[in-house]
């Protein structure tokens, strides 16, 4: 049978009649996710395990296995955001699902090599080569294994990648198509100066994606989709969406009692008795955790603002000092503490004030922690967190870098009647459940790719769509 991406309906059909099955490897190229804990990158990885248990039991019915392979560059035991009870659990969950764990190589000792210029995590071109170059040959080793492999290749550090399987994966006799996810780029995260390195290693592989059929580029809003197509000279005929997401039927998400929450809360010194304006994330200059902290300020005392950042980060602490609020400063990540933030009932809302954020899964993220109490959203008015949210319906919309008027929405929130605040978090997580579900993401990436195959998968997701909502007795 030809390659599994090219095949048409009627062949797959016969094929299938004949009671074969297809067999598909699902292989990502992380740098974060099973050994360390923190990052948009992280969320993805873990929210894939959960979502490929579901799925692989779901398409088996339809004589479709799916195999998941999880290739991330090895960390040393002593790393800051090591995790290494997930990396335990992780193993057993992907080895149950026939799946495997690969250790890959970067140009380190086992962490993120510094760079001087740009994201410093993401180190320079040599480490993007060393570790582009590990995860192809894994990729094309599992591929070969299989009937066909779909690889998803996460953010910059694995720009060379789709290059790299596409050149050789004839020589491997291996049926690999790669997807280049950007979950950002130099030109959303690093300007006014952006790394030249990086803008040549993004553009390359964005561009080799007109050149072979073997490589897609992976968009995970409309926001990058216009944005790689408009400032880098992407073709739409070569992108896939790969979109964001979260699995509401996570532990994570469960509903914690008061108590609990007082608890977690009193174990970081966050006060019980103050209304709180809450925001996580990675300690980066475009997070604008600033305008938070200003915007608290405006307020004075009617709200206490709490930041969860790692690593630390100096500047805010003497911003918070100049301004002359106390601050609640998190230097840690840790779930619990997200999630009882959320679902505390004097959490009035959390500000996600990103400029150009490419998509963001908090937003999905605190719908879900605080879908019965708790917070409200607001985001920014740039970048891809505002397609998330329609403004006084789920959630609320900020103008950008304007700490005067995210102090009026917070103000707008702390005057809405509870019944309005229980509609608005009902909203949002209904939004969650019909769109922002990785079961779903999966499955329209993989639609996109195997066109003889999108009937089942569009079946599959209303399957699982449905069985959500009554899970949730909606």
């Amino acid at each position: 049978m030809k390659s599994l991406f090219e095949i048409s309906k009627n062949e797959l059909e016969k094929h299938l009649s004949k009671n074969k099955k297809i067999d598909i490897a699902i292989i990502h190229l992380t740098f974060e996710g099973i050994q360390t804990y923190g990052g948009g990158v992280c969320s993805v990885i873990r929210g894939h395990i959960e979502a490929l248990k579901v799925l692989k039991n779901k398409l088996k019915v339809y004589g479709i296995e799916i195999t998941p392979y999880f290739c991330e560059i090895a960390y040393a035991g002593d790393h800051e955001r090591r995790d290494i009870a997930y990396e335990k659990y992780a193993k057993s969950i992907i080895e149950e699902m026939g799946g495997e764990i690969i250790y890959l190589t970067n140009f380190s000792r086992g962490y993120l090599p510094k760079a001087s210029w740009g994201v410093g995590d993401l180190g320079g071109i040599e480490n993007w080569k060393t570790a582009g170059a590990s995860g192809a040959s894994a990729a094309l080793n599992i591929t070969k294994k299989h009937q066909a492999g779909v690889i998803y290749c996460h953010d910059s550090l694995y720009s060379f990648a789709p290059i790299y399987i596409a050149l050789q994966s004839d020589a491997y006799d291996a049926d690999a198509l790669s997807i280049l996810v950007l979950h950002s780029t130099a030109l959303t995260h690093e300007l006014p100066l952006p790394n030249p390195e990086r803008l040549m290693a993004e553009s390359a592989a964005i561009h080799w994606a007109k050149i072979s059929p073997k490589v897609k580029l992976g968009y995970i809003s409309k926001f990058i989709r216009n944005h790689i197509i408009k400032d880098y000279g992407a073709s739409i005929k070569n992108m896939v969406p790969v979109g964001n997401g979260i699995n509401p039927q996570n532990e994570i998400f469960r509903q914690r009692s008061p108590e609990e929450i007082k608890i977690k809360l009193k174990e970081y010194n966050i006060p019980v008795d103050r209304e709180l304006f809450v925001t996580w994330g990675r300690a980066v200059e475009y997070k604008r955790y600033d305008v938070n902290l200003k915007a608290a300020a405006r307020l004075k005392n009617e709200i206490h603002p709490v930041v969860v950042i790692t690593p630390k980060y100096p500047e805010l602490e003497t911003l918070a000092k100049k301004l002359g609020i106390n601050v609640s400063f998190v230097y840690k990540f840790d779930p619990e503490l997200i999630a009882s933030l959320c679902q505390w009932e004097k959490s009035v809302a959390v500000g996600i004030l990103s400029k150009f954020e490419p998509c963001g899964l908090i937003p999905m993220e605190m719908r879900m922690y605080s879908r019965n109490t708790g917070a409200l959203l607001i985001v920014s008015d740039t970048g891809g967190l505002f397609e998330q949210v329609n403004d006084g319906v789920d959630g609320f919309v900020s103008k950008q870098d304007d700490d005067k008027d995210v102090a009026k929405v917070i103000k707008r929130i702390l005057n809405l009647p509870d019944e309005e605040k229980t509609k608005i978090r009902k909203n949002g997580f209904i939004k969650v459940l019909k769109y922002y579900t990785w079961t779903s993401q999966i499955l329209i990436t993989l639609s996109s790719v195997f066109s003889s195959l999108r009937n089942i998968f569009n079946r599959v997701k209303k399957e699982i769509i449905n069985d959500l909502r009554d899970s949730f007795l909606l």
